[in-house]
């Protein structure tokens, strides 16, 4: 099933002018997500664990991984990538004034294992512009 994008325009300003391109992006008329549960079928077909455990794996991970990311640790699943913070803190004069209470986690990092992205990047894209496009019956002129 291929990845269905649409086509939008937007300012390019990495030149010395600014110039008006056309870009990919992602369909907001995308597929259905897959829940846990259709994905610890998934696993569990692949697997001797039964969904139940396969879900229950999938309901404790975020947990896992946020204690130990709290512990100040990155986690990597081998064949998926690594989970680790990004920080920031409010600008100080001096080393000594940046303290803990000043400082903030800005987001959750993801950085795909390579093997993932390989596997991820081998595949097709769809129009959706050209998918919904009425196009003229053969032998009819519009």
């Amino acid at each position: 099933m291929p990845i269905n994008y649409v086509v939008r325009k937007k300012k390019d300003q990495s030149g010395n002018e600014v110039k008006e391109l056309y870009y990919a992006v992602p369909s907001a008329i995308q597929n259905k997500g897959v829940s846990e549960k259709q994905l610890a079928e998934d696993l569990h077909d692949n697997s001797s664990l039964s969904a139940g455990e396969v879900l229950s794996v999938l309901e404790q991970l975020p947990k896992a991984i946020a204690r130990h990311m709290k512990e100040g640790r990155t986690v990597t699943i081998r064949g998926l990538g690594t989970f680790y913070p990004a920080l920031s803190s409010e600008g100080c004069e001096t080393p000594e004034e940046c303290t803990p209470n000043k400082v903030r986690l800005t987001r959750i990092c993801f950085r795909a294992d390579t093997a993932f992205t390989y596997d991820v990047k081998h595949c097709e894209f769809e129009s959706m512009q050209l998918r919904f496009t009425k196009r003229p019956k053969p032998g009819k002129e519009e």
